[in-house]
């Protein structure tokens, strides 16, 4: 380092502290305790609203799966008058 930065830094060395660091640690612990606390509402809340929409889409999408019956036709592969169930042999 250069000189005059090892003169300043001695100087700052001796000169007494401008404020008490004695209380500093149980600010910061009560500072983090309480970010901590606010964060674990806040996911509990995103959780929540998400279980909400997702139970609800469930049941939104099964009622309208229900409420929509598929259309006969005879190339479905599920009709009873496909082709390929015509066409078998009769038991």
């Amino acid at each position: 380092m250069s000189p005059k930065l090892d003169h300043l830094l001695a100087k700052l060395n001796h000169q007494p502290l401008d404020r008490d660091l004695g209380g500093a640690t149980v600010a910061i612990v009560e500072r983090l305790s309480e970010r901590a606390k606010i964060n674990g509402q806040t996911w509990r809340l995103r959780t929540a609203a998400m279980a909400f929409f997702v139970m609800g889409g469930a049941a939104l999408s099964a009622s309208t799966a229900s409420a929509v019956a598929p259309s006969p036709s005879p190339f479905a592969a599920w009709s009873s008058l496909a082709p390929s169930t015509l066409l078998e042999p009769s038991k």
